[in-house]
Parts: C-alpha cells; structure tokens; sequence
C-alpha cells in the first residue's frame, strides 16, 4: 500500500510539474529593470491570459499558444501574470528609472526591432510552433569556440542554454556558467 501511495505521489507531482511547465513568459525575465516606455510581452500557454498587475492584458495570438502583446506600464514595480488551465506564472518588473537592487537591467534579444517571429520559428508540419534553428544567420560561427567548449553541432539546441527573448543576465543564460555544463553531464 505504501509503495502505490508513493508511486501516486510521484506520478501528481510529475503531473503538476508538467502542468507549471505548459505555459511561459518569455519575455521579459523575472526581475527585469526595463526603461520608461511600452512593455514587450512574449508568453505561450494552451489557452493562455495575460494580465499586468491584475488587469487583463488584449494580446495579439500569431501562432497557436503564442501570445504577444506591447503594454504601457507606469514607472515602478508592477506583477505579470500568465494564467492558462491548470497553471500560472508570475514574475515581477520595474519599468523606468533607479530600480531597487532586486532588479537588473534587461537585454533584449533580437535588439533589432522589426525582427519577426518567423525569423527564428516556423509551424511544424503537426502545427506546433517551433524554433527552426539559424542563429549563425545573425551571429558570428567563428566567435563561437571562444565560449563553447562543445562544436556548435553538439550544442544545435542554443535555447538549452540561452533565452534567445531576452534577459537580465550576460550572455542571456539561463544558467550560471558553473551549472551550465550540469544540464547535460554529471
């Protein structure tokens, strides 16, 4: 009895992490200092909402489960929320000058504005949005061994570890340089 009390344990935690994990804000990063101006949102979820400090956010749905929307928000802190069936994010923003410490200046990337979607996404042929790959179509591959120790063909996945919409970290890592390599190795 224990061990299928242990076993349901297991599989509801798994089904709630899968759950956590169906919807994303992609942009901005939790934590993000943003300058005075529109807020770039990027999110996906099934069915996904968006609101900014409980107010309800209209956004444009490009693709399937993608969700892009440009918000003026007012100099200070504010609360971004992403909700769908069964989960939802939260993450926390400052927009306009002198952030607290807490939040760190955000990079955009592309810092090119103009750059669509479909530069570095397509529809899969199940009708999935999906990155396609061609980051050498924008950065240097000669630059690359300068901060890889893996050949790009090892490394095809750059969204294992960079978010390729932007952070408030250098090089837009999702992890530190020390935990990167643990994604993979032991």
């Amino acid at each position: 009895m224990r061990a299928r009390l242990a076993a349901l344990a297991v599989m509801l935690a798994a089904a709630a992490a899968a759950a956590d994990e169906a919807g994303k804000i992609m942009r901005p990063a939790d934590g993000a200092a943003l300058a005075a101006g529109p807020v770039d949102i990027v999110a996906t979820a099934p069915g996904g909402k968006l609101e900014v400090d409980g107010k309800p956010v209209a956004a444009e749905q490009p693709f399937p489960e993608v969700f892009h929307a440009v918000e003026k928000a007012a100099a200070g802190a504010h609360t971004m929320a992403l909700s769908w069936e069964g989960g939802r994010k939260e993450i926390r923003i400052w927009v306009g000058p002198n952030p607290p410490a807490e939040f760190k200046p955000f990079r955009q990337h592309p810092p090119l504005e103009g750059v669509q979607c479909t530069q570095c996404h397509e529809m899969s042929k199940r009708g999935r949005f999906r990155f396609k790959g061609g980051c050498f179509d924008c950065h240097q591959q000669a630059a690359f061994p300068k901060s890889h120790r893996h050949e790009a063909a090892v490394l095809e996945q750059c969204g294992m570890c960079h978010n390729a919409h932007g952070s408030t970290v250098k090089g837009h890592l999702l992890y530190s340089k020390e935990s990167a390599c643990k994604q993979c190795h032991n």
